[in-house]
This record gives C-alpha cells, sequence and structure tokens, in this order.
C-alpha cells in the first residue's frame, strides 16, 4: 500500500513539474522551443486541444472481435520482446485478434504494413514508428480508411492524426534522474561529467540526456541559491546541451558542473563499452560521472570502468531502464540511479486503451499527442520493488489512467 501512495504522490508531483505554472499572459521561453528532439516530453501548459483533429473515432468492432493490425519496429531486443508479448497476452484476455507484424526499422515496409492491415479492414492499428515524419503519411491513411490508430515508444511528428501514443517520459526521466544525483553529491564539488547517448538527433535519446543535463542544472541552482526558477534552469539545461551537440563539451562555473565529452553509444552495452573507453583515454584523471542513455550503455560503462580501475572514482548514472541486470547492479551500488522504462507497460497499454475505448466508453478524441507514464526512479531505497515486477504476470493494474488535454491542463491551474 505504501508504494502505491508513493507511486501515486509522484506522479502527482511529476505533472505539475512538467506542465510548468507559465500562463497565457507570459509563456516561458522554454515552452516556445517545442516541438524539439531534445525536449520530447515536456509538457507544454497551454498546448492546444486536439478535439477537432479526424482521428477516426468512435472505435467500433466491425465483427465479433476486434481485431488489431501492430505494425512494430523490431523485436531485436528483450524490451520489444516483452512489450508485444504482454500486449497479446492482454489482447487475448479481452478477446481481441491481435496481428502483428515486424518492420525491422524498415520505414518502406512499415508503411506497406499499414497499408496491408487497412486492405484486411482491422478495427484499429498500432504503430511503433520507425520514423516519426514518415508515419504521418501512414496514419493519415488509416484515418481516411476509417480505422483509429495508437502509436506506442515514441510519439510521431504533431500532424498525425492519432489518437494517442503510449510510451515513457525521456524528458521528465533525465529530469528526475539528474536531480537524484546532485541531491547524492557532495553540494561544494564539481562535476565532471561525460554523456553517453543512443544515437545524437534521436528525440528519446536527446531529451533523455538533455533531461539529465537540465536536472542537475535545477538542482544545483537550487542548492547554490543561484535564482533561477525551474523553467529558467531547464532552459539553461538545453542550451548547455546544445554546446555539447555543436562543441563537444560545456563548462558551468557557476554551479559546477561540466561535461567534457560526450560519445554514441548504439543503446547497447558493446556500445557503452567502447564509448565510455574512448572518453577515458582522453579525461579519465578528470571524469567523476558518466551520464548514460540507458540501462545497456550503462552497464557497458560500468564494465569499462571496472576494466581501468576506475569504479571509485567514477559514477554511473542511466536516463532509463529497469533492465534485470542493471536492477543488480543498483543492488551491488555499481550503478547510482535508473527510471522505469519497461516495455511489457507500453505494450499493456495501448491494448488497454483500445478495451477502455470500446468496451468500457472512454471519450478519447481530446487525449495528448502522447500520453507520458508517470516517472519512477529506481534506487538503492527502492529497487527491491522493481525486482519483484519483473517476475509479475501481465496486468492492466500497471497501466496509470489516460487524461485528456483538459484534465492535464486543469492539474496545474
Amino acid at each position: 500500500m505504501k508504494n502505491i501512495v508513493a507511486r501515486r504522490l509522484c506522479a502527482a508531483a511529476l505533472a505539475c513539474l512538467l506542465a510548468g505554472t507559465a500562463n497565457a499572459e507570459a509563456r516561458h521561453p522554454l515552452y516556445q522551443l517545442i516541438p524539439n528532439t531534445a525536449l520530447s516530453g515536456l509538457v507544454d501548459p497551454q498546448m492546444p486541444d486536439r478535439a477537432a483533429i479526424d482521428k477516426a473515432l468512435p472505435m467500433k468492432k466491425k465483427g465479433q472481435r476486434l481485431r488489431i493490425g501492430w505494425s512494430e519496429i523490431t523485436l531485436g531486443n528483450p524490451w520489444f520482446v516483452s512489450m508485444i508479448d504482454d500486449a497479446r497476452t492482454l489482447a487475448d484476455r479481452y478477446g481481441y485478434d491481435l496481428q502483428v507484424q515486424v518492420a525491422d526499422s524498415d520505414v518502406a515496409r512499415q508503411s506497406a504494413q499499414v497499408d496491408n492491415f487497412i486492405t484486411m479492414g482491422v478495427d484499429v492499428i498500432v504503430i511503433d514508428p520507425t520514423d516519426i515524419l514518415g508515419t504521418v503519411a501512414d496514419v493519415e491513411r488509416a484515418v481516411a480508411a476509417g480505422i483509429p490508430v495508437i502509436t506506442v515508444g515514441t510519439a510521431p511528428d504533431a500532424r498525425a492524426p492519432v489518437v494517442t501514443t503510449s510510451t515513457g517520459n525521456p524528458y521528465g526521466s533525465g529530469v528526475e534522474a539528474g536531480r537524484y544525483i546532485v541531491e547524492h553529491t557532495d553540494p561544494g564539488s564539481e562535476i565532471n561529467a561525460a554523456m553517453v547517448i543512443g544515437v545524437m538527433g534521436n528525440s528519446t535519446s536527446e531529451s533523455r540526456l538533455n533531461g539529465m543535463i537540465s536536472g542537475i542544472v535545477q538542482a544545483r541552482a537550487e542548492q547554490r541559491k543561484l535564482g533561477l526558477s525551474k523553467e529558467d534552469a531547464w532552459l539553461k539545461g538545453f542550451e548547455l546541451f546544445q554546446q555539447v551537440k555543436a562543441k563537444g563539451s560545456f563548462n558551468w562555473p557557476e554551479g559546477g558542473f561540466n561535461v567534457l565529452a560526450w560519445g554514441r553509444g548504439d543503446w547497447t552495452e558493446e556500445g557503452g563499452l567502447a564509448a565510455t573507453e574512448d572518453i577515458l583515454s582522453a579525461h579519465g584523471e578528470r571524469l567523476n560521472l558518466i551520464l548514460a542513455e540507458n540501462d545497456f550503455i550503462a552497464i557497458g560503462a560500468i564494465n569499462a570502468l571496472e576494466n581501468a580501475g576506475k569504479t571509485q572514482q567514477i559514477r554511473v548514472a542511466s536516463g532509463a531502464g529497469s533492465f534485470k541486470v542493471a536492477l543488480d547492479l543498483i543492488r551491488q551500488g555499481k550503478l547510482m540511479v535508473s527510471t522505469a522504462n519497461s516495455g511489457s507497460q507500453t505494450g499493456l497499454a495501448a491494448v488497454e486503451l483500445i478495451h477502455q475505448i470500446v468496451d468500457q466508453g472512454l471519450e478519447a478524441n481530446n487525449l495528448p499527442l502522447a500520453s507520458y507514464f508517470p516517472v519512477e526512479l529506481i534506487t538503492p531505497a527502492n529497487v527491491e520493488h522493481f525486482v519483484a515486477l519483473e517476475g509479475a504476470p501481465a496486468s492492466a493494474d500497471r497501466v496509470p489512467p489516460f487524461r485528456s488535454i483538459e484534465q492535464l491542463k486543469a492539474a496545474v491551474r
């Protein structure tokens, strides 16, 4: 019961954190940057309604069993496999026919799969986008044929008339992980970090690392009484992240925070290992923190530090994961922090949304482009809870409520 209450409080706090307090008379420059590849998950408190967009709603069963056509980007690692496995389990429980086709990261193949589902006359299509711009035309064709579309994993371009997107919050997760780092760092010490990103230019990758930098800036500004509002601090973090992209590093003397270098980790242990080894060769003497985009990269970074004998000097923090090996590393004190990013929850949420619309009468015409899950930090203090979830059966109880744009705005008034 305590865990449930804590998670609800966390969700409520994060809603206020991410939605901000700007009003119609004074829109902070931070929100004027939306959309930006480094701000995926930042919620605009003045986001426009989507009710007037044709999304082929209401969603209806055309036959005895509701048919779902699902185009999945890949089944190349356990995260995606768990998403499909648990989505299929929940679909079977509700009596739905779930047909999955895998695009293997091929934009043309995914478009052909959507066309195939349209020809089949399925009731709803779920897309894990291979390309956020390319997906727009696919969704438009489906909606024109009277078939609603839900996206998972990554929100498409805002022009796509999707019902919503089931996804974790990359920016929000990064912010909370960054704040945690500062809370567990000597206020007078200098943070000399390096970041290892999946792929620069990818919106999820950039948003997680920009979020971590912005969270560190926000917490350091609070510690050192620099007089920055939340939005000011996040805007400063965004500007510092842009310096990394343009110049490879930044120095922020007022906050005692520097990023010395960055490397590409391709979302894998091998990529994290190689990138960290290169960074250690150039900056190993000054470095005291690795900002890893995800758990797989973090595992590779930890291996590199162990090989170099620098685990006591340099800490590692992850922007997203809950992967089993990473949970063990948090238990052991080798990984400082991560945030929940469950493939299972992503798949379950998509099927549960369909169920709530079709069988429970949920009004879904004004959901946001992305329905982000509340951020859950994973730390030594609560890691056992997430270990227990690893073996838990698929359940819709793990899906947070879907909230309309009106509800999101009302939460911060």
